[in-house]
């Protein structure tokens, strides 16, 4: 997840958690790389925040993994977007070329919901996530 996505989802935790929702965030980078993310978060302690260097949760969500998406001209819309909004790009962490999504599941597994990213950047809105719960 971009730093982007993850400042404004975290702005909503408080609705998520009254859903009977938990938020938790998957990176591709070392557990080294997800301290540095949560403190760059600075996300409630209820926020989980794991990682998965060996990408397997991301092929099981059937997230992308692609070096034309990363590098593409909507990452770069993307790019120019966030910094638009204050948000600065920082050294990348874990896998560059591996794209995010989101997704909802239910406490028995079953997906509510989910987004595929198709380029850095590339995120469903809060309040779509927060309908889908």
């Amino acid at each position: 997840m971009c730093r982007e996505e993850a400042a404004e989802v975290r702005g909503h935790v408080d609705e998520i958690e009254k859903k009977g929702a938990k938020l938790s965030f998957v990176g591709s980078g070392s557990p080294a790389h997800a301290k540095n993310f949560a403190e760059h978060l600075k996300a409630p302690a209820s926020v989980s925040l794991f990682t998965d260097p060996t990408l397997e949760s991301f092929r099981a969500a059937g997230l992308r993994r692609s070096v034309f998406r990363t590098l593409g001209l909507q990452s770069l819309k993307n790019f120019f977007r966030a910094r638009k909004k204050g948000f600065k790009q920082g050294r990348t962490q874990g896998d560059p070329w591996q794209q995010g999504g989101s997704l909802v599941v239910d406490t028995s597994g079953r997906v509510l919901y989910r987004f595929v990213s198709d380029a850095p950047g590339d995120h469903p809105p809060p309040a779509t996530l927060l309908q889908h719960l």
